[in-house]
C-alpha cells in the first residue's frame, strides 16, 4: 500500500492558511510571468514548510476581472487539471499561469490588468463514476463527462451561478463535453462526480476565503438539489 504522504492531496486536507499560501502562489506566479514570460521557482524554505506541496493534486485556477466601477467581476480565464498529474504547488503555477495567459477563450492577460483580478482556487477530490444522479450535491461536487474522445468539466461553482438543478448540471456538462444536452442518460456516456474546496480572494489580492457553495446556493436560488 502506498504511503499516505504519496497520496494525492484530498480537499479535506486544506486549511485556509494553506489556501492563503497557495492563492498568493498563483497570484505571484502571474505577477512574475507577466513581466520574464518563464514560470517562477517555488523558494525551497517554502517546500520544506509546507511538505503537502511536494503530493500530486488536482486543482484549477479561476482568473477574473474586477470592475472598479460596478464592482462587478467577470471571467478572464479558468484552466486547470482534473487528474492529479503535478505536485501542489506546480499545478497551482501550471493552471495560474495557462488561465492568466493560455486559456483560448480569451486573449493573453495584459499586465495593466493584473492589479484588478480576483483569483479563485479550486481543490478537486478524486472523480466518482456515479449511476443514480441523487449522488450529485449541489455546492459539493463538480461534473466530469466523457464518451470517446469527447470529454467536458464544470466545477462545483458553477450550478451555483446559474441555480442549476442537477439535471440541467448534467445536460450542461455534456454540452460542454461537445455532446448532446441529455447524453448523460446513454449508457456509452461516462459520468463522473468531483468533491471540490473553493478559495477565492476578497478582493484583488485580499483575504482569502473559503466560499460555502451551499449557503450560496440557498441564498441566491431559494432551494436545494
Amino acid at each position: 500500500m502506498a504511503s499516505a504522504d504519496l497520496q494525492p492531496v484530498e480537499p479535506e486536507e486544506i486549511t485556509v492558511d494553506l489556501a492563503t499560501l497557495l492563492v498568493r502562489l498563483a497570484r505571484r506566479s502571474i505577477e512574475y510571468y507577466v513581466e520574464h514570460e518563464e514560470n517562477p521557482e517555488i523558494p525551497n524554505e517554502i517546500e520544506e514548510k509546507y511538505p503537502i506541496l511536494s503530493r500530486k493534486a488536482a486543482v484549477f485556477v479561476t482568473v477574473e476581472k474586477l470592475d472598479v466601477a460596478s464592482g462587478k467581476r467577470s471571467l478572464r480565464g479558468c484552466i486547470g487539471f482534473i487528474l492529479p498529474y503535478y505536485r501542489l504547488g506546480k499545478a497551482v503555477i501550471e493552471s495560474a499561469i495557462s488561465a492568466a495567459f493560455k486559456d483560448p477563450r480569451f486573449p493573453p492577460l495584459d499586465k495593466r490588468e493584473v492589479p484588478h483580478i480576483v483569483i479563485e482556487l479550486s481543490i478537486l477530490g478524486e472523480r466518482r463514476k456515479i449511476d443514480d444522479i441523487e449522488t450529485i450535491t449541489i455546492g459539493r461536487d463538480g461534473l466530469y463527462i466523457e464518451k470517446g474522445f469527447s470529454s467536458g468539466i464544470l466545477l462545483p461553482q458553477v450550478p451555483i451561478e446559474y441555480c442549476w438543478d442537477r439535471e440541467t448540471f448534467l445536460a450542461e456538462t455534456c454540452i460542454k463535453a461537445g455532446l448532446k444536452p441529455t447524453c448523460w442518460l446513454y449508457s456509452d456516456v461516462a459520468v463522473y462526480r468531483i468533491p471540490g474546496r473553493i478559495f477565492v480572494e476578497t478582493e484583488p489580492g485580499g483575504r482569502v476565503v473559503e466560499r460555502d457553495l451551499a449557503r450560496e446556493y440557498i441564498d441566491r436560488c431559494g432551494h436545494i438539489a
